[in-house]
């Protein structure tokens, strides 16, 4: 699409107010905080569609791709200094998504029933202590549920074990929830073919 502005050696200066429309047809409108001139990337900055306070969201733009720019508020003011990136802050935020990653990655269980991962995925949700050993999941160090993942599957060597109460507990509402799923389409199946065979001895009286 051809724009009307960003024309070869023009350029936006930072600070000042531009507005456009992409290919497809979304109207953006905010402040310029970068622009390369080789590449004709734009970026811009306006407030946060949340809502939050002193929140901004930040748009790459590129200017091959829109049409109708136009600079609403010029901006002659040298642009503003840097302002210095707390790199450790930085690296600290990378590892503890890495470390994220990592934690979800380990949550999936290798060749395990859809029934073993519900069973995981909801322990993991109030106990943060719970891995695959194998097929097997353990929980705590201390409870060890075998497939096929039901309440009598869940054992622990210790005595009196509130770990196991609890966990039973959460296993045995995973089972109740799926045996009423199963009811409900169970019932629902009943009904549609009692509908099927309805429309079927019409058909054949219709003859």
């Amino acid at each position: 699409m051809k724009i009307t502005m960003a024309q070869e050696g023009e350029f936006f200066s930072i600070g000042s107010s531009v507005a456009c429309t992409t290919c497809y047809n979304q109207k953006l409108q905010g402040e310029v905080v970068a622009f390369d001139e080789g590449t004709k990337m734009l970026a811009i900055k306006s407030p946060a569609q949340s809502g939050k306070h002193n929140m901004f969201d930040i748009r790459m733009v590129n200017l091959s791709y829109v049409s109708n720019i136009k600079v609403l508020r010029e901006c002659n003011d040298p642009p503003p200094s840097l302002s210095t990136l707390n790199l450790a802050k930085i690296n600290t935020r990378l590892r503890q998504n890495l470390e994220e990653k990592r934690q979800k990655a380990s949550h999936v269980g290798v060749g395990v029933t859809p029934e073993g991962q519900r069973v995981f995925n909801s322990i993991v949700k109030t106990l943060s202590e719970v891995k695959w050993d194998g097929k097997n999941i353990i929980v705590m160090d201390e409870v060890t549920i075998c497939p096929p993942y039901g309440v009598e599957d869940c054992k622990t060597k210790r005595e009196g074990s509130q770990a196991l109460s609890h966990v039973r507990k959460i296993v045995s509402s995973i089972s109740l929830q799926k045996q009423e799923f199963d009811f409900f389409l169970s019932g629902l199946f009943v009904a549609c073919l009692a509908n099927v065979r309805v429309v079927f001895h019409r058909f054949r009286l219709s003859e």
